[in-house]
């Protein structure tokens, strides 16, 4: 299989595929030009290479959990898997790219991605504040560090998202008057979104207490209307009926794997192709589902398939 493959991908602890045999160095004997994907939590080298690794382990070690949450309360796990996903996304970029300079050089090489180093990158913002200012960044809920406003907001019937960028300057006066201060656009504390974020404290009372006194709805028609950036604090439910969400066909329904004339709901591709469009065309696989199939269309010599796994 492996002289008839372009990529390989594992992401056992290092050391178990060179046990089985199945190590980097003797693959590619078999075939130089095969990507070589491992994907572990602590990579290849290190002292930790040993050790096995979690979702919330590596979130915890590259400082994910530690910024999470809201101020002077305990740390918090983000909502969704992102040592995992990170990896994974990491891993997809690595191959794609070892695929591409391998039709300049002719060559295969090893793609080598640790989840702990994919938090870190995912920590960009947080890892440059703390080198250029030594302070260690801490959990701030919602908002932006050195932006403002930029978090979420109670309105009169749940929350909602306010965003303002550096350069749009005409945005705060718009929204001072749409929360009915005025008095705000001139004050010295609040001229830009830096010295907002100094001002903190004494400005974000007033601008939940402007929040409360309308609905979602009626700020989002009034925010966006005037251009400034916001949207709704939306539960699972509520983002799975979006209008925008269904345009864009996130939301698919395939056969169900064991009943038949039933369908399941599943989360659709956000890779949008225009030529060669990406699709979900049926559920997970079961374990080995499609073993005597992949082996048929590699390994038997009359068997003729236009597809390659």
């Amino acid at each position: 299989m492996v002289k008839k493959c372009d990529v390989l991908v594992e992401n056992f602890v290092p050391g178990v595929m060179e046990r089985l045999g199945l190590g980097y160095q003797v693959i590619r004997k078999h075939n130089p030009r095969i990507i070589y994907a491992a994907v572990s939590g602590f990579g290849q080298t290190g002292p930790y290479t040993q050790r096995p690794a979690l979702d919330i382990i590596v979130q915890g070690m590259g400082g994910m959990i530690s910024i999470t949450g809201e101020p002077g309360r305990p740390p918090v796990r983000p909502g969704a898997s992102l040592g995992d996903i990170a990896a994974g996304l990491y891993a997809a970029v690595a191959i794609l790219a070892a695929l591409h300079e391998r039709e300049i050089s002719g060559q295969g090489q090893m793609v080598d991605v640790a989840m702990l180093d994919c938090q870190l990158a995912l920590l960009e913002n947080a890892f440059a504040r703390y080198f250029a200012t030594g302070e260690i960044p801490r959990p701030l809920g919602t908002r932006h560090p050195v932006t403002t406003p930029f978090q979420a907001y109670e309105t009169k019937d749940g929350y909602m998202t306010v965003g303002f960028v550096g350069g749009a300057k005409d945005q705060w006066p718009l929204f001072c008057a749409l929360l009915g201060r005025v008095d705000l656009i001139d004050d010295e504390r609040f001229r830009d979104t830096w010295t907002r974020t100094q001002y903190y404290d004494e400005l974000n009372p007033i601008i939940s207490e402007g929040m409360r006194k309308k609905t979602t709805r009626q700020w989002l028609k009034e925010l966006s209307e005037a251009g400034i950036p916001c949207g709704p604090v939306s539960n699972v439910a509520q983002a799975a009926k979006d209008p925008q969400v269904k345009a864009r066909q996130m939301i698919v329904q395939v056969p169900h794997p064991g009943k038949r004339g039933v369908k399941v709901k599943l989360i659709g591709s956000p890779i949008k192709l225009s030529r060669t469009p990406a699709m979900v065309q049926g559920p997970s696989p079961r374990h080995g589902e499609h073993t005597q199939k992949v082996l048929k269309e590699l390994l038997e010599p009359n068997h003729s398939s236009k597809t390659r796994p």
